[in-house]
């Protein structure tokens, strides 16, 4: 009995051995695949940010580099004047406000005006715009000295009252002045330039006929005047109707004043 218990012990332990060593072969294959599945959850993060980032760092340099591109119009750096303006072109845009800075030059009583605006605009426009500024200077001063040597020959009283207006003649200089102006000028200048006082004009001397003429119907009793053809109502108060007949009556001052005149402040 014993030696048979001697022999089963015998045989046991070598398969206790291979069953240990299997043990131990599954341990450290099972210590490997966790490792790894560790190394990957711990590197998820990463793969996953770096997918989110990278589609938007192109889109983000490619804008920098689309407004980096973009021209920045001429219009904008050209001038430093804001009274003087040019094209993306350079070309130089005609408009009120030019007017403006060749009066704020031109019409001051010190001589030497005309040189000073000269040497102003060039210091301001490009080359073309410049070329285009002065020769549109130099037409202006011819306008201004032939409009007052024809305003002269007319014998016109800047001083005018209500009373003594002669409408008519008033108009006939004004026809006198516009085509000098268009000669002169030309066609875009002059609308450009002084469209809105012509048309101001236009409205005082038709308003100024048309009383003219309702008077002498009234006087001669052919019929009454018609009050209502009036664009204004300010007529029916006497007060209002007096500062109304002002106001046209400086509009008309204002159209036989030289440009003498206004340099000397009369």
């Amino acid at each position: 009995m014993a030696q048979w218990w001697s022999l089963m012990r015998a045989q046991s332990e070598p398969v206790r051995d291979r069953q240990g060593l299997y043990l131990c072969v599954a341990a450290v294959f099972a210590a490997a695949v966790g490792l790894t599945i560790g190394m990957m959850t711990t590197r998820l993060p990463e793969q996953a940010s770096a997918t989110v980032v990278a589609p938007h760092a192109p889109r983000v340099a490619a804008t920098l580099a689309t407004h980096a591109s973009e021209p920045i119009p001429a219009s904008r750096s050209a001038s430093n004047d804001p009274g003087i303006a040019v094209t993306e072109q350079q070309t130089l845009v005609v408009d009120a406000a030019l007017l403006n800075v060749f009066n704020s030059f031109l019409l001051k009583p010190d001589d030497g005006r005309a040189g000073q605006l000269m040497v102003y605009l060039k210091s301001k426009l490009s080359p073309p715009a410049y070329a285009e500024a002065a020769q549109l200077a130099e037409r202006y001063q011819a306008y201004m000295q032939a409009h007052d040597e024809l305003l002269a020959a007319q014998h016109l009283h800047r001083a005018m009252q209500a009373s003594i207006v002669d409408i008519e003649r008033v108009a006939i200089w004004r026809e006198q002045r516009d085509r000098l102006r268009q000669r002169l000028l030309g066609d875009r200048v002059v609308q450009v330039w002084y469209q809105n006082d012509d048309a101001q004009l236009d409205q005082v001397l038709q308003e100024w006929r048309q009383r003219v003429e309702d008077a002498r119907q009234a006087s001669a009793q052919s019929a009454p005047p018609q009050a209502e053809r009036y664009p204004v109502p300010h007529w029916r108060d006497p007060a209002e109707e007096a500062r109304h007949r002002e106001y046209m009556v400086g509009v008309l001052r204002e159209v036989v004043t030289g440009y003498a005149a206004r340099r000397a402040g009369r």
